[in-house]
Parts: C-alpha cells; structure tokens; sequence
C-alpha cells in the first residue's frame, strides 16, 4: 500500500508507542522540542533518506503459551519524540462465569501516520471503534485503507480538505459493504474519527462517536472544546433524517440506555453515522463525516494562552470522563506519553467503578502543540519521496469474544457495583441480563439466532495495565 514502506507478513499485528510535548514546560524547550528532537539525529536522517519503516508490536497480541510476547514481535523507537504525539489502547472486559472478568476482543483500532505523503509539514491521525460481531475487521480495514486513499488523493487533499475527506470517508464505507467483508458488515461497522494536520491547520472529519477535543489556557486555566460532535440517533437532525428513510429510533434512558436506530427489528446501532453497518444504512444511517476546520495557535511561551494539546479517543473514554475533565487531566502532564496512560488508566477505573465487570474498549492519541508548523512551509517540506510515511499502528491483531451470549453471562455486575465480583454464584434474573444488553451489546441482538463459531475466551480476569 502506498504509505507503508513495509510488507513483511510478520509485522502485521501491530500497535504504537506513545509520544507528544509540553503545554507547561518553558517556552525555549518547547520550540526546540518542536524542531530539533521529534526525531534523533540518526532517524532525522533516515527520514530524509526514504529508508525509515516502524511497526510496533501490540503487547497484548501474538502472545505464546505463558502469555509473553513472541520473539519475532519487532520492537523499536518511535518515529516521532514520544514527548509530542502519545497513544494508549487497552482491550475491554465482559462479564464471564461466576461474575470473572473476561478479556474481550479490542475492536478499537488506530493510526498515525506522520511524516504524511513524504511530508514532515503533514500528520493524519485516525481512531476507529469497531462494533458488532468482528467489529474489529471493519476498524481494521478502515486502519490500513483509508490513509492509503488519501494518499492517492493528496491533491485534492491539499486544495480542498473538506471534499477530499468526505469523499474518500464515503468511498471507504462503499468498500467495505462491497468487498469481501461486505456481508459481515451488514450487521458490524465502526466508528471513524480523522485528523488531518496541515502546519497550524486541523481538520476533524467524524463519523460516530469517537470524539476530538483540544485544550487550551484561557485566562490561565484550561478550556476543552470539542473539534467533533457524537452522533447520536435521538439528535433532532439525525433523528429526522432516519425517520424521514423509514428508520426507528428509540430513546435513550435511566441507567445509561443509549438511543438507538432499529433495523428489521433486531439491529439496534446507538449512533447515526458509521463505516458499514449495512442493514442499517437502508434505514437513515450515513457514512458521511461531518468535517470541520481549525486553526491551532500554541502559546508564545510557556505561561501565555493558546492552545496546549489535542485528545482523539474511543468512547471507551467519553463514557464516563467529559471533554473539560480529560483536558484538566491530561495538563497534569508534560509528556504526551504518560498524559495518554494517565488517561486510559482513569478512564478504565471509571468503568470499573461504574459497570463492575464490563469496560468498553479504551483508545486515545494525544498530540502536544506545537507538533508540526516548525518542520516546513505550508505547502509542506519533504522527508524523503512520496512514499516516506510511516503508519504506527494502534491495537491491531488482538482476539478475544466478541459478543456475549445469555447462557454464557453469571452473574453480570449490576451498574454503579463495586469492583469485587458478586458474592453469588447464581445467575441474575433473566431482567437484568436483558437490561446489560440493551445498554452495552452494539448492533445485534444477542439473543437471535446466530454463528457461534468465532467465539474465543481468553483468560479469567485479563485486567492488568500492560495494554499498550
């Protein structure tokens, strides 16, 4: 594919490191963060040089038998100063027999790729959450597919931002329901949220609810805004839309029951665009992105306003943390890096504290500013040919289950349960089970009838902090 330099079967199963800079430090370390060390000396010239390809291996997959990492994984730097761009996936968890924590496949995927088309002057960071039975295939493609589509379209991505993304977000869509996961993904899709970084420029092109924020110092403190907005069925835009094609939509409710769009009676998706989820799209559900452009202005120095750093995350984040909370949570930090763990590792004990044994995949890349306007004009200052981009991955490759059967769920921590799991040893009411469906099972009823066969338990409480 165009912008991967790299097509050892091998290296497939692959996921980042972190990386990012300082909204605090002093202002003379900042700028010279920005120039001179996103890269050491030897990467710097191997960037310039077209020789540089990084993969990076996810720590929970390719695992042996004693659950440590295969001596094949390819391990090694990142391509960028850790200190300016951080990234953090961490698989999330089901309940299983007994009221034990099951690991569950991580259907979150991401990327970031940067130099983008040769280009140290341009960044595109993507984060895509998949949903449904093999969710995790559709966030995969749209990981591998969609820079390469952007590429080939550089053009017009560089003369008109706004209908290059729409279009190639929309093509991606039309891909995947007509190519050979096409009949999966009538009842599985994902998320898409894409960053694209042109020097002081950003736009945001988002479909779902993978959102994007950025923080700045107003005044000396930090003020989140959101770059995206979730697109949730019950929005009375989306709503009428869905409506207006035949489409249901039910409301959300107590205990975080989320809205949801219903197909054929039995495909119920709670949000109202995605990539794929073809029963759905007969119904009023769009891939289109909704873009939107920026102007990021970093402070002069280290005390003055501006804005600080941008987050692009999985809901598994959003869920129980809000824009303005991860903002002041992450300026606790100097370091892209430890910001993203901090904020993984937070997000995950809300869902501890909140759904017991249940935690929604989590994933969040953090980029500190200034990242890019030091590296070339506007136009973009080259890195080697063409083809010199550099794709780390985020959570590729990882397996688990991937949707929860009644007969296989005792007992299901109630909301807002603490940690421990439930003294019983007997089933929760039929009620109950139903009612965690309903609020956390995306897109297809388990209940249904339906193949079995990809099922894959793995572990009994796989909840430690290693998930990078």
């Amino acid at each position: 594919m165009g912008c991967c330099a790299s097509s050892d079967a091998g290296q497939q199963n692959a996921m980042t490191v972190s990386s990012g800079a300082t909204p605090t430090s002093d202002p003379a370390p900042i700028k010279k963060m920005a120039s001179a060390s996103m890269l050491n000396d030897e990467d710097k010239e191997e960037v310039k040089n077209n020789r540089l390809s990084v993969r990076y291996q996810a720590k929970e997959v390719e695992r042996d038998t004693r659950g440590s990492a295969t001596k094949s994984a390819r391990r090694s730097s990142a391509p960028f100063d850790k200190a300016h761009i951080g990234t953090k996936t961490r698989h999330g968890v089901m309940p299983g027999p007994r009221g034990i924590s099951n690991a569950k496949i991580n259907q979150d995927r991401g990327v970031v790729c940067w130099p983008f088309h040769g280009s140290l002057n341009e960044a595109l960071l993507c984060v895509f959450d998949g949903h449904g039975s093999k969710g995790e295939k559709a966030s995969e493609f749209c990981t591998t597919q969609l820079p390469e589509l952007l590429e080939k379209d550089h053009d017009a991505l560089i003369a008109d931002p706004v209908s290059c993304l729409e279009r190639n977000i929309c093509k991606l869509d039309q891909l995947l329901l007509g190519g050979e996961l096409g009949q999966t993904a009538m009842s599985m899709g994902t998320t898409s949220n894409v960053l694209y970084m042109k020097g002081e420029e950003l736009w945001v092109a988002c479909s779902g609810d993978s959102r994007a924020i950025k923080a700045s110092r107003v005044g000396g403190k930090i003020v989140a805004t959101d770059l995206s907005d979730d697109h949730k069925p019950d929005l009375p835009e989306e709503r009428a839309r869905i409506e207006a094609a035949g489409g249901v939509v039910t409301a959300g409710g107590p205990g975080g029951r989320p809205s949801r769009v219903w197909a054929n009676g039995r495909v119920g998706l709670a949000m109202s665009r995605s990539i794929g989820d073809g029963e759905c799209k007969k119904v009023g559900v769009i891939p289109d992105p909704e873009v939107k452009r920026y102007v990021l202005k970093p402070p002069k120095d280290g005390s003055s306003d501006g804005d600080l750093f941008v987050i692009v995350a999985s809901d598994g984040v959003w869920e129980f943390i809000g824009s303005q909370e991860a903002a002041e949570l992450v300026a606790t930090k100097n370091h892209a890096s430890d910001a993203c763990e901090l904020l993984v590792k937070e997000s995950a004990e809300r869902w501890r504290r909140e759904e017991g044994n249940y935690r929604d995949d989590i994933t969040a890349i953090i980029t500190f500013l200034p990242f890019l306007e030091d590296w070339g004009t506007s136009e973009g200052q080259a890195a080697g040919d063409e083809d010199d981009t550099h794709e780390v991955f985020i959570g590729r490759g990882t397996k688990g289950i991937s949707k929860l059967k009644a007969s296989d769920t005792s007992p299901l921590q109630p909301r807002k349960g603490n940690s421990k799991p439930a003294a019983s040893d007997e089933p929760q009411a039929e009620d109950e089970e139903e009612d965690f469906a309903a609020r956390r099972l995306s897109v297809t009823n388990p209940y249904a009838d339906g193949d079995d066969d990809e099922w894959e338990k793995l572990g009994d409480g796989d909840d430690d902090d290693d998930d990078n």
